[in-house]
């Protein structure tokens, strides 16, 4: 991969060195500026690649009302990371390196609807892949919890798991603001018996949620939004556009 990345470089530079040569000299620094990039993702680790990408795909600048009711200058929209390839993967490996770091081993990782989803199953996905290819851990299985039990069919509230065979769960949510919607997944697994080691948020806005679970609870955040913005100037690809969005109670 790395002679591959000098070999992109230097043709790069050898085009931009020949008055016929495609494109401008701009265009030339763009391509070795994303040569360098994808050079430097070779030497980070997962949770760092993961931050990059939740800067570039996932914190948006603008005017948003959160479900509080308040005002706020930044938005971000976890999904567009979590639901992309290169995001699940990372999202996955990031969550399993941290859960080993803190030596959290659990039977089962779910969350609430519909912000957890992508996670989870990328956390299961990947656990396979780590047992199997890198003999690291063991599978973790994945669970959804419903907002409601079903009314026909199993009338299950929480999908995915047996319950007779699972004890001891982790609970983890995209983005910690209030932390209601976490409360509420908290409320389900722990009504059906289930033990929770710990809660993680992909993303935690320091926002008053993430304190009281932190009190009651094992409470994990993976990032804050703090180090998202840190360098959001730099890190925003997309123009920065207004705009008005109420988010769901989290």
């Amino acid at each position: 991969m790395r002679i591959g990345w000098r070999r992109s470089l230097a043709h790069s530079v050898s085009e931009g060195a020949h008055p016929n040569a495609r494109g401008d000299r701009d265009n030339v620094a763009q391509r070795c500026k994303s040569d360098y990039d994808s050079l430097g993702s070779l030497f980070m680790g997962h949770k760092d690649q993961l931050k990059q990408l939740l800067r570039r795909k996932s914190l948006v600048r603008g005017t948003f009302t959160l479900a509080s009711g308040k005002v706020s200058d930044y938005y971000i929209d976890c999904k567009l990371t979590t639901l992309d390839p290169e995001g699940a993967v990372l999202t996955g490996y990031t969550v399993l390196e941290l859960l080993d770091e803190k030596g959290i081993q659990a039977d089962a990782i779910g969350g609430p609807p519909i912000g957890a989803h992508p996670i989870v199953s990328a956390v299961a996905a990947v656990s396979y892949f780590r047992t199997k290819l890198e003999g690291k851990g063991k599978p973790l299985p994945a669970f959804l919890i419903r907002e409601q039990h079903k009314s026909y069919g199993l009338q299950k509230q929480i999908e995915g798991i047996d319950l007779k065979k699972i004890s001891k769960v982790v609970i983890i949510d995209e983005v910690c603001t209030t932390g209601k919607s976490t409360r509420e997944a908290l409320k389900v697994v722990e009504d059906a018996g289930l033990q929770v080691l710990a809660v993680l948020s992909l993303v935690d806005r320091e926002e008053g949620g993430s304190e009281g679970l932190r009190r009651d609870y094992t409470y994990l955040p993976i990032f804050t939004a703090r180090e998202l913005r840190q360098h959001d100037d730099q890190s925003i690809g997309e123009p920065s556009q207004a705009a008005v969005h109420r988010e769901r109670s989290r």
